[in-house]
């Protein structure tokens, strides 16, 4: 059992993204009762139980359930992982990029969420939440007003999520209303569909597969993007295209960063832009593609 006042980053297994701050920002060895943060990640990843009495800071759990290769894995999902039980509420960004495992909460977790959906709980008294990832994977049952069948997973309970859709390897197709930052982060296959704007790092290290946002994106659209495309109905902000290295973003406006440009698009792309985005051909000439030059 471990006691929290509101710490954030439990059982993060990025712990809070440390091969960038280092340790600046949270020391894994640091103590929450008669634990570490390292031994508490540690425990999931064997497919222990983490329980926790007391409210609960923001990004609990992000990463959870990936062998991260920043940490020395093979970025793949662990099967082992296990759960987090919160006798309390939690706070933002739950389950940013998670993958496996289960969260399990008897209050509330704030908005936005991270990847995460509510399921059918079997733990009386408790919310059950799992990776949106691996719903897609196993096509595993929601809650209403949610649905997921025939490859494909409608999302309309009007929460605002973070990270939709991370790491989706699997040929299938989410479709969902607004959404939050890093939509599609390090997705490899499928289809994300956003009927409406998203924020900042849409398509974020993006892999393969095809998003598609109904409204304009946040700034560091494609940052670090190797493959897949981008369509944007309208802008895709400043800084768009950082570090990219393969892939493309069609949309209305954007500023991409060198050595990334703005293209006018070919006769086939201009066709593709219309199917896609559902707009008129004529329309269609006014888009430009982002990204290096082809």
């Amino acid at each position: 059992m471990v006691q929290a006042s509101k710490e954030s980053c439990i059982c993060d297994f990025t712990f809070d993204f440390i091969w960038q701050h280092r340790g600046s920002r949270l020391d894994p060895d640091a103590a929450i009762g008669p634990y570490s943060f390292r031994k508490l990640v540690e425990a999931i990843k064997r497919g222990q139980t983490v329980r926790i009495e007391g409210d609960v800071g923001n990004r609990l759990a992000s990463s959870m359930g990936v062998d991260l290769a920043r940490l020395g894995g093979a970025g793949g999902p662990i099967e082992t992982t296990g759960r987090v039980i919160v006798d309390g509420d939690v706070g933002n960004r739950m389950g940013i990029s998670m993958l496996r495992g289960a969260i399990y909460i008897s209050g509330k977790a704030e908005e936005p969420l991270g990847n995460v959906l509510e399921v059918e709980t079997d733990l009386s008294g408790y919310r059950k939440y799992v990776s949106l990832t691996e719903i897609l994977e196993r096509n595993l049952a929601v809650k209403e007003p949610n649905c997921c069948k025939e490859g494909r997973l409608v999302v309309c309970d009007g929460i605002l999520r973070d990270t939709v859709g991370a790491r989706n390897p699997t040929n299938k197709t989410v479709r969902l209303g607004e959404a939050g930052m890093s939509t599609g982060i390090l997705m490899k296959s499928g289809l994300i569909d956003v009927h409406g704007k998203t924020l900042e790092n849409t398509g974020a290290l993006m892999r393969g597969g095809r998003l598609i946002v109904r409204g304009k994106t946040g700034d560091f659209t494609g940052v670090e993007m190797i493959g897949g495309e981008i369509f944007v109905l309208g802008d895709a902000g400043s800084y768009a295209c950082h570090k990219m290295k393969g892939g493309s973003i069609y949309a209305r406006g954007g500023k991409p960063l060198p050595p990334a440009g703005a293209h006018s698009l070919r006769p086939n792309e201009q066709a593709l832009v219309a199917r896609v985005l559902d707009i008129s051909p004529l329309y269609a000439m006014m888009y430009r593609r982002l990204g290096m030059e082809s």
